[in-house]
């Protein structure tokens, strides 16, 4: 029997800086592979450090039933509501995951990975 971990909010966030930190940021879109700007938006790299499909976020629902799947769709969902909470995201606003995708265009990456890394402690 495999049992599977799920990562805290605190090793998401230590994830998602590192990886924009390696690969790249970017804003508006989840990723890029494009060799002039590839990276990831803030988004993308949540759901990646939380073991989810980078995408996974933009969904309103998850999918998959699976309970670790779904354990990791919890953390990554309040790790963006924390870091929109950081980020100025009004309480009427989008969601936290559309509005730290698409609407938060005033963010710079120094911004983005002192939330990140500031609500790590």
């Amino acid at each position: 029997m495999t049992t599977l971990t799920v990562p805290g909010t605190a090793a998401v966030r230590a994830g998602a800086a590192d990886m924009l930190r390696t690969g790249g940021w970017i804003q508006g879109r989840y990723y890029s592979e494009s060799p002039t700007t590839p990276g990831f938006d803030l988004v993308g790299a949540i759901s990646l450090a939380a073991g989810l499909p980078v995408t996974e976020l933009a969904c309103v629902k998850p999918s998959s039933t699976d309970p670790g799947y779904l354990a990791r769709w919890d953390v990554a969902q309040q790790v963006c509501a924390e870091i929109a909470a950081v980020l100025g995201r009004p309480k009427d606003e989008a969601s936290p995951p559309r509005w730290l995708a698409f609407w938060n265009d005033r963010a710079t990456l120094v911004d983005v990975l002192g939330a990140l890394e500031g609500q790590a402690a």
